[in-house]
């Protein structure tokens, strides 16, 4: 007996080995300031009264959909780490590569990117959908931003170009104080076509923001578009190349309880002036446990039609099951001043790895 429970203390010994030895090696090729491997996945099951008026767009009055999964690798290369990428693949139900870039890191102050990313034009757009406080991003940003019901849908191979572009872009954080910094900046030229696609014409798209924070946690400021959109005859507006040009302004607070964030969104593009207003509220009840939100968000699709415009307002509730790993139930209430009032009920699950 005794001899089969020092075989047994052994074979623990060396299973606990080997798996700490498997790990590290984990760590080591996955996990490292050279290389990182992260993901998320969500899932939506969406209850609408009326589908075409929901957020979601739906042909069905429910349905479980697979919104995305998302795979990204980062990292910084070099002695000084001076170099860093980042490569995001969506990998289903709408397969493409998202983000594909490269930056030189010498400092806070100046950073340089390179690639497919992200646009920072409003403060919503830059933000990761895992971060997202509602099921559904707001939809004047959806709009004025580069993604889904914005005009560039209807430039080059089509689709709708989640908010991201190629280009050039100059960034960075100044002023230092304590332990956060007074000024956040960026400007850049893009394409202006969007996701995965070539510029259609000979000019580049700017797009500069500038954000101050007085004190930790808030900040405030805004962005400005300036460009051209080249389109064919598919969509509301003309073939031809037309101007487009934006602007935003905003602020966010994030603190240990409490969370908002409003921004005002107005924008021209040919003959068509845009504008809308978002405002959304975070109470964390039990902070990374438990949130309640309030969000409304008011958008019009052209300034010179009346009874156009649209206003949802989504209640939810959050709750994390481990770090970016939650459960969100959302209550939408959508007032179509075309079309009438849907209502609608989401909830989503997201994976984090």
């Amino acid at each position: 007996m005794k001899k089969f429970f020092l075989i047994c203390c052994f074979l623990t010994a060396f299973v606990s080995s080997q798996a700490q030895e498997i790990t590290a090696k984990y760590k080591k090729a996955f996990v490292s300031e050279a290389f990182q491997l992260n993901g998320y996945g969500q899932i939506v099951a969406d209850f609408s009264q009326n589908p075409a008026l929901g957020q979601a767009r739906m042909n069905a009055n429910n349905s479980i959909d697979l919104a995305r999964v998302i795979l990204f690798a980062t990292g910084k290369l070099g002695e000084q780490r001076q170099f860093g990428y980042m490569l995001m693949f969506d990998a289903g139900p709408n397969t493409a590569l998202q983000e594909i870039y490269g930056e030189w890191l010498p400092c806070d102050a100046v950073n340089l990117r390179f690639g497919q990313s992200k646009t920072p034009f409003t403060i919503e757009n830059p933000m990761s959908a895992s971060r997202m406080e509602t099921i559904f991003p707001s939809r004047s940003v959806s709009a004025m931003a580069g993604s889904s019901g914005d005009f560039n849908q209807y430039a080059g191979t089509g689709g709708v170009k989640a908010g991201r572009d190629a280009g050039l872009a100059l960034y960075g954080k100044a002023f230092a104080k304590d332990d956060f910094f007074l000024l956040e900046y960026s400007a850049g030229l893009y394409n202006g076509t969007g996701l995965n696609t070539k510029d259609e014409n000979n000019h580049k798209d700017f797009i500069g923001t500038a954000y101050f924070q007085p004190i930790k946690g808030l900040k405030i400021g805004g962005s400005i578009y300036a460009g051209k959109l080249n389109t064919d005859s598919i969509g509301v507006l003309p073939a031809g190349n037309h101007n487009r040009d934006a602007f935003a302004v905003g602020g966010v607070f994030d603190g240990k309880h409490f969370y908002a964030r409003s921004e005002y969104i107005a924008n021209s593009t040919g003959n068509i002036d845009r504008q809308g207003i978002y405002a959304s509220a975070v109470w964390k009840i039990i902070p990374s446990k438990w949130e309640i939100l309030g969000k409304c968000d008011f958008y019009d699709s052209d300034r010179s039609i009346s009874q156009n415009e649209i206003t949802d307002y989504t209640f939810g509730i959050n709750y994390y099951l481990a770090y970016l790993t939650k459960i969100q139930l959302n209550y939408i209430y959508s007032d179509n001043k075309l079309q009438g009032v849907n209502h609608s009920v989401a909830v989503q699950l997201q994976v984090f790895f």
